[in-house]
C-alpha cells in the first residue's frame, strides 16, 4: 500500500510526455506519440521537384528518409533566404490534425486560429498537423525557425510573413 501510493505520487509529479517518441537530425529534434505520425508525416512530405536534393543521402528506413528529407529542406530554406544560422536547432512536433495543433496554440497564446501548424519562438518549436502538413507549409514554418534563429533577435511579425511566403513562393526553383 505504500509503495503504491509512492508510485502513484511519482507518475503526478512526474507524468510522461504527451510526445513519447522522438529523433534527432542535424538540425531538428522531431517529437510524434507514435509511429503512424511519422509514417503520415513522411507520406505527406512529397520533394517532387526537390528530389534531386536527395542524390547521395541513403535512407533504408522511414526514419532515415525523414531525417534526410527535413534536413533537405532546412537546408534549401537557408539558401533561398541567405540565412545561415550557427548552431541552428529546433524541434517539431507531429500532431494527428489542424484541431489539436489549435489546441495547443490556444493554450500557449490564450487565442483562438485557424492554424495547420505553427512556430514558437519561444519553445523554438513547430507544431503541426501530419493530415494537413505539406512541403510548402513546413518550409514556411521553418523559413520562421531560420528567420528567428538567424537574427537571435524579436523580429517584427511583418517581416517574418513576408519573408516565409518568399520562400513557399521560391521553394521549387
Amino acid at each position: 500500500m505504500k509503495y503504491s501510493f509512492l508510485i502513484i505520487l511519482m507518475i503526478l509529479v512526474f507524468p510522461l510526455p504527451l510526445w513519447a517518441l522522438e529523433m534527432s537530425t542535424r538540425y531538428v529534434t522531431i517529437q510524434y506519440e507514435y509511429e503512424e505520425q511519422l509514417l503520415r508525416f513522411n507520406d505527406e512530405i512529397i520533394l517532387g521537384s526537390l528530389s534531386y536534393l536527395m542524390q547521395g543521402r541513403k535512407a533504408l528506413t522511414i526514419d532515415e528518409e525523414v531525417r534526410n528529407k527535413v534536413d533537405v529542406i532546412v537546408e534549401r530554406v537557408e539558401s533561398i533566404l541567405e540565412m545561415y544560422p550557427r548552431k541552428l536547432r529546433f524541434r517539431i512536433v507531429l500532431l494527428d490534425n489542424a484541431k489539436e495543433v489549435q489546441r495547443v496554440y490556444r493554450e500557449m497564446y490564450g487565442r483562438d486560429s485557424m492554424f495547420i501548424a505553427f512556430y514558437s519562438p519561444k519553445k523554438k518549436t513547430v507544431y503541426l498537423s501530419v493530415r494537413d502538413i505539406e512541403l510548402t507549409v513546413l518550409a514556411h514554418e521553418l523559413a520562421h525557425v531560420i528567420i528567428d534563429s538567424y537574427y537571435n533577435a524579436v523580429t517584427p511579425v511583418k517581416i517574418h510573413e513576408v519573408l516565409a511566403q518568399y520562400v513557399t513562393e521560391h521553394l521549387e526553383d
